[in-house]
């Protein structure tokens, strides 16, 4: 198993998410320090996971808390670099009809997809 990080790069008025390891359930304080630690006025957020071998459902509740703050604060949000076995979760996501939930909101902004 790879230990999950996430560094932070800022550039200018926009700020580069890169994750590296395994997302799971032992990822979640992680996760959460991170989307705290965003400042309120950003122009854009990158998340960058091209050294995300693995993610189960936490790595989704990220995904749809960091859409939810960017939306929330009319930043845009954009990822790039998904691997194959993450690629998987998401596309398998939008086939969940969850009411109320934003996650296929959130799948589909992480995807580019209309």
């Amino acid at each position: 198993m790879i230990p999950f990080t996430i560094s932070t790069q800022y550039l200018d008025d926009t700020v580069l998410l890169m994750a590296r390891g395994e997302i799971d359930r032992a990822c979640e304080p992680a996760c959460d320090r991170v989307l705290a630690s965003l400042p309120a006025r950003l122009a854009g957020v990158v998340l960058d996971m091209q050294h995300v071998p693995f993610m189960d459902v936490t790595g989704l509740h990220f995904l749809c808390a960091l859409h939810r703050r960017t939306a929330r604060h009319h930043t845009r949000l954009h990822t790039r670099g998904w691997q194959a076995q993450p690629r998987y979760v998401l596309d398998s996501a939008l086939h969940l009809d969850l009411r109320g939930a934003d996650l296929n909101t959130a799948v589909r902004a992480a995807l580019d997809l209309p």
